[in-house]
């Protein structure tokens, strides 16, 4: 898809609960578990500056809406901001906790791009 100065793809919406996956440092946000009726994803984006001006990253403008549901808020994330310069590419981790039934979500970047997060995330459900 193509973003303001370059491309961004997803590459992973991976369960929490499936890979027991936990960042490197300490993420008080992420010690507890799951509000009851939803789960956290790990969501893998992929931004590569195709254009002059680069690419610019803020994990502040990322949020996931689906048939009734909006989730406005990354629970966690790395990096939270970063840019780069055209040829350079962006690996992003964002976390959201989402509810369980939720379906036809898609992550959506500060109102003008959306990415279709597909089904993986109810695997076990």
């Amino acid at each position: 898809m193509v973003v303001d100065g370059g491309v961004a793809r997803i590459n992973g919406v991976i369960p929490l609960e499936i890979d027991g996956w936990l960042p490197t440092r300490p993420a008080p946000e992420l010690s507890g578990a799951a509000q009851p009726g939803t789960h956290r994803v790990r969501v893998l984006v992929e931004l590569t500056a195709l254009e002059p001006q680069g690419v610019e990253f803020v994990a502040a403008d990322y949020s996931i809406e689906g048939l009734g549901v909006t989730v406005p808020a990354v629970l966690w994330s790395s990096p939270t901001r970063q840019a780069v310069g055209q040829g350079e590419t962006i690996l992003a981790t964002l976390v959201f906790e989402i509810p369980n039934k939720a379906i036809a979500l898609v992550l959506e970047i500060n109102q003008n791009a959306r990415l279709s997060l597909g089904v993986e995330h109810h695997v076990g459900r």
